[in-house]
């Protein structure tokens, strides 16, 4: 598990999750998620748009306002990613009582996404 840092565009309803110490080399956009990957192959970014619309669907806190109202005061998060499923990475972000959990493909060959930002 790592410490992350937050940050939140509650006019704009943006969510940023990231590593701190980590460069992005690339993203994928998947729905609502965009996932930054470093040079590894790692995810050290996480964008959600549409945040409070979305972790009102996928957690188990429904006021919105309050998810938003959370959102604005955090600055740090702990997330924990397991990147050893079946291709998949298994992402848990610790932003309200329970943790939000979903799954994000893993890069094994060169994404055109991760070439491209070179």
């Amino acid at each position: 598990m790592q410490k992350f840092k937050v940050s939140y565009d509650k006019e704009m309803d943006d969510l940023f999750i990231y590593n701190p110490g980590a460069k992005s080399r690339g993203s994928i956009e998947l729905g609502e998620l965009v996932l930054d990957y470093d040079a590894k192959k790692e995810v050290v970014g996480i964008q959600i748009t549409n945040a409070s619309f979305l972790l009102q669907e996928i957690s188990e806190e429904k006021d919105r306002i309050m998810i938003k109202t959370t959102l604005a005061d955090l600055k740090t998060c702990l997330v924990d990613i397991n990147q050893k499923r079946m291709g998949l990475a298994i992402i848990k972000i610790f932003l309200f009582k329970k943790p939000i959990t979903f799954s994000a493909p893993l890069l094994k060959e060169p994404s055109p996404a991760l070439v491209y930002a070179r």
